[in-house]
């Protein structure tokens, strides 16, 4: 099988992610990407992101917190 005879398209992608001290402005950023000639294809909010956040406090944090004060 020949590869060179097969068409080849190729196709930019670009990621943006919004920092979560910004997404209060989601709105405005999605404005500004779509203003400057983008389109969103997957919108995402990563829940299970912000639920399993590693510098969110926990209860063995609180133990060391409490120790060393």
């Amino acid at each position: 099988m020949e590869t060179d005879s097969i068409p080849h398209i190729h196709v930019e992608r670009t990621l943006a992610i919004i920092k979560p001290d910004a997404v209060s402005c989601a709105d405005e950023i999605e404005e500004i990407i779509l203003k400057n000639g983008f389109f969103i294809l997957q919108p995402w909010l990563a829940d299970w992101l912000l639920e399993n956040n590693p510098n969110r406090p926990s209860i063995s944090d609180r133990y060391m917190v409490q120790k060393h004060l």
